[in-house]
């Protein structure tokens, strides 16, 4: 039966074929998506299925293939797909790469052992049929693990309206609150579910014109440290990152 979504599925796809043209598109850098892995699947994962949902130009999707797992990934981008085709031939055996919908995974009952959401999930305003198929499609025991922007961080809120100013934002982005996503992946079926803060940093410095070169991502520590340490005194541990992993298991 087919889902009716309140996603706008052609000008998503449409935004993110257009970032395919422009450069090779991770949502992380490598030692971070390599850091979410490290925390919740580890080093080796021979013998695995993993299902890379939202795989983008397939940086993650190669990093599972080299620990040894068998990898699906699917974007709704046909550009995207197209480029991760491209570059990663010394994992071809290992990688399968398609068009794909994460509302309605082209995939049979039990048959994955880990689904990866790298900063897809918060393209969905509901995310209750995506759960729901992440749960069909994983084996018992099987996990759900989502990297996402985190609601309850103001300086992500900052950055994410200076963003949508100046036009850096797809059609449908919407930063989550963690427990809300906790109390929808255990109304799915998952059970434990555990999640935490991730990437402390004052991201709205790299969207100003003439000093973002200076506090991107990897820089402007020497500034933002004591800022955030100040700020964090006051917070909430939850509150205490501009992103979330949350990792969810299938009993």
């Amino acid at each position: 039966m087919a889902v009716i979504s309140t996603q706008k599925k052609a000008e998503e796809a449409a935004f993110w074929d257009k970032i395919a043209h422009e450069r090779i598109y991770a949502a992380f850098d490598q030692e971070e998506y390599s850091s979410f892995i490290d925390s919740t699947l580890g080093v080796d994962l021979t013998g695995m299925t993993v299902l890379d949902v939202g795989s983008a130009a397939g940086v993650t999707a190669a990093l599972f293939a080299a620990r040894g797992a068998t990898v699906h990934g699917i974007d709704i981008s046909p550009d995207l797909i197209a480029q991760s085709k491209k570059l990663w031939p010394e994992y071809a055996e290992r990688l399968n790469f398609r068009v794909g919908d994460a509302e309605n995974l082209d995939l049979p009952d039990n048959s994955i052992d880990a689904c990866f959401f790298g900063g897809v999930l918060h393209h969905f305003q509901e995310r209750e049929q995506v759960c729901a198929e992440a749960f069909r499609v994983l084996k018992p025991g099987g996990r759900l693990i989502a990297v996402e922007p985190n609601r309850l961080d103001f300086l992500e809120l900052i950055e994410w309206a200076v963003a949508d100013l100046r036009g850096k934002l797809s059609p449908n982005e919407y930063p989550i609150d963690p427990r809300e996503m906790k109390r929808e992946m255990i109304a799915a079926g998952f059970n434990p579910v555990r999640f935490w803060p991730v990437r402390r940093d004052i991201p709205v410095l790299a969207q100003i014109p003439g000093v973002k070169r200076a506090f991107n991502r990897q820089k402007g520590f020497w500034l933002k440290r004591p800022l955030l340490s100040f700020i964090n005194a006051w917070r909430a541990p939850e509150k205490r990152g501009t992103f979330f992993v949350i990792d969810g298991r299938k009993p």
